[in-house]
């Protein structure tokens, strides 16, 4: 599916400069194609004229996917941009792909940005964005209701690539349980909501925006339990790591939730490669907030990202061209 998603973007790019057209099947592409002097008399920002902007994203149905297409479509819109999504394991996959120019944006978290192995050389952030929220996931007939119930259960703790696989092994190895007796499957949101659904796996981790569009969907097909994670395990992460922060999902947030549900929140990231230049950076930054309000509108969890909170919280040095657009807007000083 990934290189399926690359292949599409490469061979829309040939048709724009060859001049073929393409029917509007693409996943990945949310609209038809215009020609190049169409873009030329319509785009706002024109040094993204033509240019390939690969996003990327995470499982299909995350809020990383959701926001990725909606900025991809505003970057074609506005910036004339040849533009498409790219479908991954989500933060550790994508800090890769935009290390080795193989995507120029990618969203991440700031747990993955702060590992060690995390090239940060190679890497600059555009944007603070939205925060995950981990939302540790039971239906209500397995009788899980604390960390100590999965002993013995069958946990998803996400793909490999992925920061929730992260920050699920991170609290589960924080909470002493014996590792021998947890049994672990990797699987993608949909994976998981669908062996959730299915009995095949007792719980699941998810670390996404609220609402997550498969727990929303199951929570109208069977009751769900979620289980909060103890304040003593969170101040524990918060006291080795410095990323995560004390938080609760909001009983409303998903059908038949009774009751705020105590856990952690993580920053979300949007980031480039250090090559990128400083105008095409400073449009990319320029776009998203100038139109902030079309990419709140894909999903509830856009609402949280503001511009006065653009610079906060993220252990990574941001893109000159950025820095002066936020220098523009008076969100920080001169560097």
């Amino acid at each position: 599916m990934k290189n399926g998603a690359l292949f599409i973007k490469v061979a829309l790019l040939f048709c724009f400069m060859t001049g073929c057209s393409f029917m509007n099947e693409q996943q990945e592409i949310s609209k038809p194609a215009t020609t190049l002097i169409q873009r030329q008399l319509t785009s706002e920002g024109q040094d993204l004229n033509n240019r390939m902007l690969i996003i990327g994203t995470g499982d299909m149905t995350g809020v990383y996917f959701s926001l990725g297409q909606s900025l991809s479509n505003m970057y074609e819109k506005y910036n004339g941009a040849v533009s498409g999504t790219q479908v991954t394991d989500a933060s550790i996959e994508n800090t890769e792909l935009v290390s080795r120019h193989r995507a120029e944006i990618g969203f991440t978290s700031v747990d993955v940005l702060d590992l060690p192995e995390t090239d940060k050389s190679k890497l600059r952030a555009l944007t603070a964005l939205y925060s995950n929220y981990v939302q540790i996931v039971s239906t209500k007939q397995n009788d899980i209701d604390s960390l100590d119930d999965l002993v013995g259960k069958r946990i998803s703790v996400g793909t490999a690539g992925s920061g929730t696989r992260l920050i699920a092994e991170r609290i589960l190895l924080e909470s002493d349980l014996p590792t021998d007796q947890l049994n672990l499957s990797y699987l993608s949101f949909s994976q998981s909501a669908e062996a959730l659904r299915n009995g095949t796996i007792d719980a699941a981790f998810f670390s996404s925006g609220i609402p997550n569009n498969e727990i929303a969907f199951i929570s109208k097909q069977t009751e769900l339990t979620f289980i909060p994670i103890p304040g003593d395990i969170i101040e524990r992460l918060q006291k080795q790591y410095g990323v995560y922060t004390h938080n609760e999902i909001p009983k409303d947030t998903y059908r038949g939730m009774k009751k705020n549900v105590q856990t952690i929140s993580i920053k979300n990231v949007l980031v480039t490669y250090k090559e990128m230049s400083d105008p095409h950076a400073y449009n990319l930054v320029k776009t998203l907030y100038e139109h902030l309000p079309e990419l709140q509108h894909t999903h509830p969890a856009a609402s949280d990202i503001s511009i006065t909170e653009a610079t906060k919280q993220v252990p990574l040095d941001f893109h000159p061209g950025a820095v002066n657009y936020f220098t523009e807007q008076g969100i920080i000083g001169n560097q």
